[in-house]
């Protein structure tokens, strides 16, 4: 009988331990993560919101308002296609703009890229945003009728869109119009990035088929 009651001693001692182990194994609390989806939903909303006031400051050329917006130690870097950060640019080296540079009325035309036939874009800030920005390669108002948040739309195999390669911290929100065909789509990235706890835009990418 001592050998029986030994054994069943060691058993339960054994399911003790076990059950123990088992519950070390479990969550202890799920708050992190539900405080950390409630952090990125508001950081949505922030950022979407700021980048459809953005988009309004440049149709109507307040550039001293869009200014306030720019990150004032990196600027506001503008991508002529969607490889923003690479260091090969596909049409070019970036323009980088200061805060001053945005809001002061800014006559100095810029080499924003080219096209695969290697025309060249040299224009002043406005001309760059109302017709590359607003307009697809200077043509027609683009009708941006999808919004998304640090993720494109589509993805169309051509320039990669590379912000998350180069700014892993960074998060961005997507303006895409389809077009009337696959190859006359266009897309409006504002990239931010935090800063001192609060947002601001350090770029600015467009994402188009190549000419």
């Amino acid at each position: 009988m001592e050998n029986i009651r030994g054994y069943f001693l060691v058993v339960l001692s054994l399911l003790l331990l076990y059950g123990c182990n088992e519950d070390e194994k479990q969550p202890i609390s799920s708050t992190n993560d539900t405080e950390k989806i409630s952090s990125d939903k508001e950081t949505e909303k922030e950022l979407l919101a700021l980048s459809e006031e953005i988009y309004s400051l440049l149709k109507e050329a307040s550039y001293e308002k869009v200014a306030e917006k720019v990150d004032p130690e990196h600027g506001v870097t503008f991508a002529f296609y969607a490889d923003f950060g690479n260091p090969d640019g596909y049409g070019g080296e970036y323009v980088n703009l200061s805060k001053k540079e945005i809001s002061e009325k800014n006559n100095t035309k810029y080499l924003w890229g080219m096209d695969e036939s290697e025309k060249e874009f040299e224009l002043t800030l406005h001309e760059y945003v109302q017709q590359m920005l607003i307009q697809r390669w200077g043509k027609e108002e683009v009708n941006y009728s999808i919004t998304t948040f640090n993720e494109p739309a589509e993805n169309f195999a051509g320039v990669f869109n590379t912000i998350h390669e180069y700014y892993p911290d960074a998060k961005y929100v997507e303006y895409y119009s389809p077009g009337e065909t696959e190859h006359l789509f266009q897309s409006l990235r504002f990239i931010y990035q935090e800063r001192d706890g609060e947002w601001y835009l350090i770029g600015i990418a467009r994402d188009v088929a190549t000419l």
